[in-house]
């Protein structure tokens, strides 16, 4: 079987699908589910097809955290065939039953958690297969103003998009968030989507065990009633199906082609929209803000009625060009250009530059104290290359990778003194190769400087069935305690952590091992070595938050 001619059959197919549903006329009305997908239960338990999927799968999930049964991609190659012709029987038989996810909490930019559900490996591979098969048969119906968690597309073409529209006279903007999106999506509504595409009850009882297959908090198994996992592999996809209709809604509220010069001289209002995920941007032109609090409550309404979803209170603003919104970590506004006149312009949000600050402190500093100099100059290193590369297209990149590049290098030049209870002049003495600081010459920070600032717009490539490539890995990177083979500070925190009940000793929220941090009652520097202070008498376990409150005082 050819894995790529399958999904160009299923790209057709659900063209077909689309045509005739398009063509119903009034006194011709067609069946708007003639056409629609079979047998895709029959195709996700072929040999091929799942060992493709098991290949992407390993690719993509090389080193990222594993699920509740702690199999990784190297362990589960160890036995790679045997352990695929198992899943692959399981399949056929339909015995096959998802294993619930492993909670994770990563934080986010206000200072709350972000709620993630991480799949084990097996089943990040069936969810593979299951998405190879629905991404031909929904991009025929996705509309071209979507960017997010589609291949081809990225956030730097919804940016630009948003330049472009801004460019074109566009004045009021809507700046719009799907209130937990993720978390609050309808089961009843998923499935509904689904079955307008694909007619097939075994596979829509597939979907349907991954969505009520529960997360393990802890020690207890909690059911899933609504929404799905961020961390799963179909979830992006799911989540964009079901906000499709959002995206037609808005195209409707504008004019197009030979309508769009008639409302240009008519003076009629005209609308256009990005949206990434459940994040997007509504352009208004040749209207009063009255008409875009107006649309607002049309589009609340839709969300409400067709998927039972909310807009955030807080994060759904109406702002005019010219005082500039943020989208995607990025500040949009209209300002007087070089030649005196009102341009679109790119920055890197307040949000953004703050949000990194934060990051390079805790990449460099708040570490363990046994972490050796090169590991932490490999991670910050790592995490500007990545920032870097991801604002890069800001218009005020470089002023801001100089004002990074001196706090990143004063970020290194404290930790290193601290571990090495050193001064900042003999930390330059020892650690200073050619301006940047580093274990050697050869082993050195970079800096945000040395990526160039690239203005160079292309739109995304069309999608083409077999040939879909993800510009952004949407896949979370996170970092659990996993089994030791000799006791160590990972450990002691567990003890502390079921001591104190998961919870923190200060503020009492609920924490996990990822969202917490132990903490030394006495300061470490109270006693004659680290194994005297290293007992669980001495220790608390924080929240992040209260952990860093704490100690904020110290590393200024």
């Amino acid at each position: 079987m050819n894995v790529e001619e399958v999904q160009r059959r299923l790209w057709e197919q659900s063209k077909v699908h689309k045509e005739n549903r398009e063509a119903s006329l009034a006194l011709f009305p067609t069946n708007p589910y003639d056409n629609r997908v079979r047998n895709l239960s029959d195709l996700i338990h072929h040999p091929v097809w799942l060992e493709e999927a098991a290949k992407r799968t390993f690719k993509r999930s090389k080193s990222k955290a594993p699920g509740i049964d702690g199999v990784t991609v190297s362990v589960f190659q160890e036995h790679e065939t045997e352990n695929l012709q198992q899943l692959r029987l399981e399949l056929k038989k339909g015995t096959y039953r998802p294993q619930p996810l492993k909670r994770a909490e990563v934080p986010k930019a206000n200072g709350t958690m972000r709620q993630l559900g991480l799949p084990c490996l097996r089943d990040k591979i069936v969810q593979e297969a299951i998405r190879m098969m629905l991404e031909p048969i929904f991009e025929v119906e996705f509309h071209d103003s979507s960017y997010g968690f589609r291949p081809h597309r990225s956030t730097h073409h919804a940016i630009f998009r948003c330049q472009q529209a801004m460019k074109q006279g566009f004045s009021w903007v809507i700046e719009g968030d799907v209130k937990a999106c993720f978390d609050e999506i309808s089961h009843k509504v998923i499935l509904g989507v689904l079955r307008e595409k694909v007619t097939d009850n075994k596979f829509l009882d597939l979907i349907t065990l991954f969505l009520k297959s529960g997360v393990m908090v802890g020690k207890q198994l909690v059911p899933t009633v609504k929404g799905v996992p961020q961390g799963g592999v179909i979830s992006p996809l799911l989540a964009n199906a079901v906000l499709n209709k959002l995206d037609w809604f808005l195209h409707e509220q504008g004019a197009y082609d030979k309508n769009n010069r008639k409302a240009y001289d008519s003076g009629k209002p005209n609308v256009r929209f990005v949206r990434y995920a459940d994040d997007w941007c509504v352009f208004i032109t040749r209207a009063d803000k009255h008409f875009a609090e107006t649309l607002r409550e049309k589009i609340r309404q839709l969300l409400k009625d067709t998927s039972g979803l909310e807009l955030s209170v807080e994060k759904t603003r109406i702002t005019h060009v010219r005082d500039g919104f943020d989208f995607l970590g990025f500040h949009l506004e209209k300002s007087v250009g070089q030649k005196g006149k009102l341009v679109p312009k790119i920055k890197v949000a307040q949000k953004s530059i703050s949000k990194i600050r934060l990051r390079l402190n805790e990449a460099a500093r708040y570490r363990p104290s046994q972490e050796d100099i090169e590991t932490r100059v490999t991670r910050v290193s790592s995490v500007i290359r990545g920032w870097s590369h991801y604002f890069k297209i800001a218009h005020n990149f470089s002023a801001v990778a100089g004002l990074l590049d001196h706090l990143a290098h004063w970020a290194m030049v404290k930790a290193i003194s601290r571990k090495n209870d050193i001064t900042a002049g003999k930390v330059h003495s020892k650690f200073y190769y050619n301006g940047r600081i580093g274990v050697t010459a050869k082993k050195t920070l970079v800096r945000f400087s040395d990526t160039k600032m690239s203005l160079n717009y292309k739109g995304p490539a069309a999608y083409e069935p077999g040939n879909a490539v993800y510009l952004e890995d949407h896949e979370w990177e996170v970092n659990f305690f996993s089994s030791r083979n000799r006791p160590g500070q990972s450990d002691l925190k567990l003890k502390a952590l079921e001591r104190d009940g998961y919870q923190c000793r200060n503020c009492g929220c609920l924490v996990l091992a990822e969202t917490s941090e132990l903490d030394h009652i006495t300061e470490v520097n109270s006693f004659a070595s680290f194994k005297q202070a290293n007992t669980l008498d001495n220790v608390q376990t924080l929240c992040l938050y209260c952990h860093k409150e704490k100690h904020r005082y110290r590393l200024k």
